[in-house]
This record gives structure tokens, sequence and C-alpha cells, in this order.
């Protein structure tokens, strides 16, 4: 699912913390806790480069800004490859809530070919769903079957972020060429006489500081400051729906479903996602529409779920407030261009995927995949030129365009229809999902396109080959 706009735009960091070992473990689940020395971090902290506080203004072969799942995947991929990469993430911590969780079997076959799946969902508390099930009435239909999309890992697994993305910092902090900086936020670019960008100035808690970089990489998100500091253009392709979300406790004698779930309701639309520890929950609106429900209270929400849900009765009940939903504005949006002379857009900040399929997340590890294949080849040979540089930049938007702007045309179709539902009040499905219901092969054909349509990579050599220095994972 697509997260609930807290921008991550980005900007500088904590103070030093801690040398690795010596101090408190960052919170595995909300990814707070000390910016350690560079080296590795155990379970699922982090560590980094030294903090804002301490930390002079740097160089780097590539800075990255935003810590979400593209920018911190590439920032992997980087540093494994031996590049020198600086992440910033504007927050302090990796607490996102109602943000996308659920990862793709192409995507976990990518992180088995890095040797990282096995161990993340081991140590990891994840739910997995092998099915997308769609409830009407009494009827439940099957419209997605993941089951034979990989032989490795037939399901979506839903891992929040605050998990994902904390495990993954700590395995790129292995790396002696990664720093993350929390709390650091851009605030200008660089640029060289000719335009060219070179670098960033971010501020916080120490106060101004540079990073001068051949790239700058911005994956801070649907609400992208950088995107609109290197003066790209966004147009917005769709706006039909709004979902209203917010999370109820999942207990142990909680019936078992499939982890990704749909319930018509007259006028509304209900996700059911199984985030392990709760339920979240998402309510389907028209875009725009969210005044009126104010006005109407949580009422509606509260009568719609324990109508499909019973059980989540007197969960529910503690929902009395609409301050207590976190509104996310459905939107499908794409760039002019994915680069400009010394600066590269990935993830939402290149282009917003609908939560529709979930796929969001993926598509952003995938243009983090790519990219570090396009990259590491030109940032890890010091005598390459910019144009070499802006080649590679222009190669990544040349091959993940064609598959995000199939999903975006898909998604505009699929909400267009979904807003006529919701204002017309009908519960019934539409009659081609009813026939992939009727059909099994075809909700299995479904599930190998939708994964295959993501367009994940193969690791390049730079990043597969024995690492010279650092733990191999």
């Amino acid at each position: 699912m697509s997260e609930p706009a807290r921008p991550s735009d980005t900007g500088p960091a904590s103070d030093t913390g801690p040398a690795p070992g010596t101090g408190p473990a960052p919170d595995p689940v909300s990814g707070t806790g000390p910016v350690s020395g560079t080296g590795a971090a155990s379970g699922t902290g982090y560590a980094s480069g030294a903090g804002i506080g301490d930390a002079p203004d740097a160089e780097a072969d590539c800075v990255v800004a935003g810590g979400g799942p593209g920018g911190m995947m590439l920032a992997y991929l980087l540093a494994r490859g031996g590049a020198r990469v600086t992440l910033l993430e504007s927050h302090g911590d990796f607490n996102r809530r109602f943000r996308g969780d659920t990862l793709a079997p192409g995507v976990l076959d990518y992180l088995h070919t890095l040797g990282l799946a096995e161990e993340m969902l081991a140590e990891l508390p994840h739910a997995t769903a092998d099915t997308f099930r769609w409830h009407v009435g009494d009827r439940v239909y099957t419209l997605v079957d993941y089951r034979r999309a990989s032989d490795r890992h037939p399901y979506y697994a839903l891992i929040p972020q605050a998990r994902f993305l904390p495990y993954l910092a700590g395995r790129a902090a292995a790396y002696p060429g990664f720093r993350l900086l929390m709390r650091a936020r851009v605030s200008e670019l660089l640029r060289d006489e000719a335009g060219r960008v070179t670098g960033v100035r971010h501020t916080g808690p120490g106060g101004p500081r540079e990073v001068r970089a051949r790239l700058v990489v911005a994956a801070d998100g649907r609400n992208s400051k950088l995107r609109t500091l290197g003066g790209f253009t966004a147009r917005e392709l769709g706006a039909s729906l709004d979902i209203l979300w917010f999370a109820v406790p999942r207990l142990p004698g909680d019936p078992a479903l499939s982890g990704l779930q749909l319930f018509s309701v007259p006028g509304a639309t209900l996700a059911v996602l199984d985030q392990d520890t709760q339920w979240q929950l998402g309510y389907n609106i028209p875009a725009g529409s969210f005044g009126a429900m104010r006005e109407r209270g949580t009422a509606p929400i509260v009568e719609a779920f324990t109508g499909q849900l019973p059980w989540l009765r007197e969960r529910l009940a503690a929902l009395t407030d609409v301050n207590q939903l976190s509104l996310l504005p459905v939107r499908i949006t794409d760039v002019d261009s994915w680069y400009r002379p010394g600066i590269l857009l990935i993830g939402d900040a290149a282009h917003v995927i609908s939560p529709v399929g979930g796929n969001g997340i993926n598509f952003a590890i995938a243009d983090a995949a790519e990219a570090a294949n396009r990259l590491l080849p030109v940032l890890l040979d010091p005598s390459s030129s910019p144009e070499l540089l802006d080649a590679a930049c222009r190669r990544v938007e040349e091959v993940r365009r064609p598959p995000v702007d199939r999903e975006q045309r898909m998604q505009v179709r699929i909400e267009r229809g979904a807003r006529a539902r919701l204002e017309s009040r009908s519960a019934g499905l539409p009659l081609f999902f009813r026939l992939i219901d009727r059909f099994p092969a075809l909700a299995v054909r479904s599930g190998r396109r939708s994964v295959a349509a993501i367009g994940m990579p193969s690791p390049g050599p730079e990043i597969l080959r024995e690492p010279v220095t650092g733990r191999t994972p």
C-alpha cells in the first residue's frame, strides 16, 4: 500500500552515537535508537558513519535523499557494490505507519539472490498472503493467486517498514562506503557553473552541512522536495479515491485471512491487511469526500466493518473520532523526466503508484535495483565522465518507465470504475472479476502477470561479487 502523505523530504542528522555494541540497540519495531559509528549492526538495528553533529562537509560517489524502501535499497546495493554512498533521512526513525509493506514474490526472490530473504523472514515477524480475495455478501472471490508466481516465495510478505527499513540499514552498515544520517533535511541542491547538480545542502540539529557527490538520487516520496528543487514537472493522472486507514490489535483467536482482503458494502470498499500484531483497516471513499465523512463521524465506518467482521466489534468500539483516522489521498502521478544532469528520481519521487495491488513499494525497489545495476559500473570508475553517468540515468528511465506507465494506466481504469461503484452504492463486482473467480486458472495467470509486471531485474555482477571488505551477507 502507498503511504499517507508524510513526506520524507530529508534534512541533517543526529549526533554521533556510541560505537557498535556499546550503547542501547535501536528499537526493532520503530527503528529508533542511536546512530553509531561505521560498522555492522546486529539484528534489526542500523549504524552509520559520524552523526551530523560532528560530521564535516563530506564527499560521496552518490547521495540518496530519502530512507524509504527505494532509497534504502539503492544505498544498500551501491555500498555493497563498493561505492561511497550517503543516505539522508529527514526523520529520526523509520516508524512509517500505513505505508507500503507488501513485498512481492519477485522482490523476495531478488532478496534471496542477495542472501537476505531467508534471514530477513526468519528474523522479522511478518504475515504472508498467497491470494487476493474480495468478499461480496456471503461470497468470497479469489481474484489473484500468487501460489505459482514463484517457486521459492509463492506469496506476498507483509513486513511493516518500521521493521524492514532498520533491517536493511543494518545490513548496509556492514560496508565501509555506507553512511546514514538521520534527521537530515535537504534544503538546497548544489550546482556547478554549468548548472549540473553536484550535491546537496542539508540542515538539522547540527546546523547546515553539505555533501558533494557525483550523483544525487531523489527517493524522498510523493511530495518530493528534491523533485521541486530540480525543476521537474509532475502531472496527476488520476485522483478518484481516498483511503482512511486505522489499525486494531490482532488477537490469537482471530480468524485466519489471506492477508490481502477487500470487502464490498454499499457505498464503500473495506481493506483488511494482516500486520502480524494488528489488523490494518482501510475504508475507501470517493476522492475529496472526507469533509462529508467528517460530518457523519465514525459510526458508518464502524458499522461497515462490524457488519463484515463482527469479531472486531469490541476493538472497533475504540474508534470514536475521525481524527483517529489517517487520510491517504490516492493519487497517480508521473513526471516529465526522471533525471537531469547530476540528479535521478526513483520511486514515488518519479511516479506515484496507487495502492491498487499494493505494489508501490515493489516498483520503488525495482527502480533501485535497476539504478544500482546501471550506476555502479560508472561510479566505480573514477575516470568516467559526467556524460556516462547521465547516460546511465537515462537508461534507468528507459527501462523502468514502460512497466510503470502500464501499471498506472491500468490503475487509472480500475480506480475510475471503483469510484463509480462507490457513488452508485453498488456492492457488486464487475463481470470481469467474477469470471476470474469462476476460472481459477485466470487467477493464477493474473498472479504471475502482476508479479512479472513489476519488472524486477537480476542483480548486476558488481553487487553479486564477493565484497573486498565488509561482512558477506
